[in-house]
C-alpha cells in the first residue's frame, strides 16, 4: 500500500472533542499506520475562531483540535476552507478527512477519497485508498 496523505478539515479535527473518537487510532486502523495527516492553515484559523467564538461545546472541541494540529504539518493556503481542501486534494492526490456531509459529497463528486465519521463512533473510507 502506498503512503496516503490525508488533509484534515475543521470538523475532522473537532471529532475527538465532539464525539470522543481518537482520529489517530482510527486512521491507524483504517490505513495500517501508513499515512501522513496534514492541515491547511485556513483550517487552523477556523479552529482558532471557533475556540473563541463558538458555543461552549464547539469552543472545547476546537481547542482539542488545535492541540492535535500541533503534531501536524501545516500547509500555507488562502481562501475558503472547502475550496482550499478540494484544490489541495486534487493537486496532491490526497484523501480528505471530514465530518461535513456537503463537503464529503462535493469531494466524492470530484473523485477524491474521503475519510469520515460513521455512526458517531468510528472512521470509514469512501473511495479508493492509494
Amino acid at each position: 500500500m502506498t503512503r496516503l496523505t490525508v488533509i484534515a478539515d475543521t470538523s475532522f479535527l473537532m471529532t475527538p472533542g465532539l464525539y470522543g473518537v481518537d482520529i489517530f487510532a482510527e486512521l491507524d486502523r483504517l490505513l495500517q499506520g501508513d499515512y501522513e495527516l496534514i492541515v491547511p492553515e485556513v483550517v487552523l484559523k477556523e479552529l482558532e475562531k471557533l475556540s473563541r467564538a463558538g458555543d461552549p461545546e464547539e469552543r472545547a472541541a476546537a481547542k482539542i483540535g488545535l492541540s492535535l494540529s500541533s503534531k501536524l504539518k501545516v500547509l500555507e493556503a488562502e481562501g475558503r476552507a472547502d475550496d482550499v481542501l478540494l484544490k489541495l486534494a486534487k493537486e496532491r492526490k490526497c484523501a480528505v478527512g471530514t465530518v461535513d456531509f456537503a463537503l464529503r459529497k462535493e469531494l466524492r463528486r470530484n473523485g477524491i477519497t474521503v475519510i469520515f465519521l460513521r455512526e458517531k463512533s468510528h472512521l470509514a473510507v469512501d473511495g479508493p485508498i492509494g
